[in-house]
């Protein structure tokens, strides 16, 4: 016979239904999703099924949070399209309009004993799917990510970058031909 499993204490918030809590976003599967205590979501949003948010996210207006992602204390904007299986560590900032491809990944840890540095993607930046975002990294405004990139260095605005490391492609003034 197996052990009886005692079901996880609940912060005050977390005792209402998440519909109750954020009657404006769409949760695909309300059953299947957490949301910790002191998390905002912009009205309009959408979250997928078998996602942690954890809590002091913030989340904006109009953003989508694909299934199987684990989105910690953060900052993501307006309109901001979060595809499936993303990790989005704590710290990170996600400004408006943002794409992020599925399968990617924040660090914020050096692992030198060093405090935490956090990754800032900037407005309409976009980072293809199976990408790594290192600490400290700054991906510019309307930059590209390319599938599969490791991201060591700042990435300037409107640059396209790829590989591993990810180096730059096209620079902004060769994207505007």
């Amino acid at each position: 016979m197996l052990p009886r499993i005692k079901k996880p204490k609940m912060g005050k918030g977390m005792s209402k239904s998440l519909t109750a809590r954020f009657p404006d976003v769409l949760f695909y599967n309300q059953n299947l999703t957490e949301v910790q205590d002191n998390v905002v979501i912009g009205r309009g949003s959408r979250v997928g099924s078998m996602t942690l948010i954890h809590a002091d996210a913030r989340i904006g207006s109009g953003t989508t949070i694909g299934s199987h992602c684990n989105i910690c204390a953060c900052s993501i904007g307006d309109n901001v399209s979060i595809q499936t299986g993303c990790h989005i560590t704590r710290g990170v900032v996600i400004e408006d309009d943002v794409f992020v491809g599925p399968g990617v990944v924040t660090l914020n840890d050096k692992l030198k004993g060093n405090p935490m540095i956090f990754p800032h993607i900037e407005k309409g930046a976009k980072i293809g799917g199976g990408s790594r975002i290192l600490p400290g990294v700054r991906v510019g405004a309307g930059a590209i990510v390319g599938a599969g990139s490791v991201v060591t260095r700042d990435v300037p605005a409107g640059a396209v970058v790829m590989g591993n490391p990810a180096r730059i492609r096209k620079s902004p003034a060769e994207k505007a031909d």
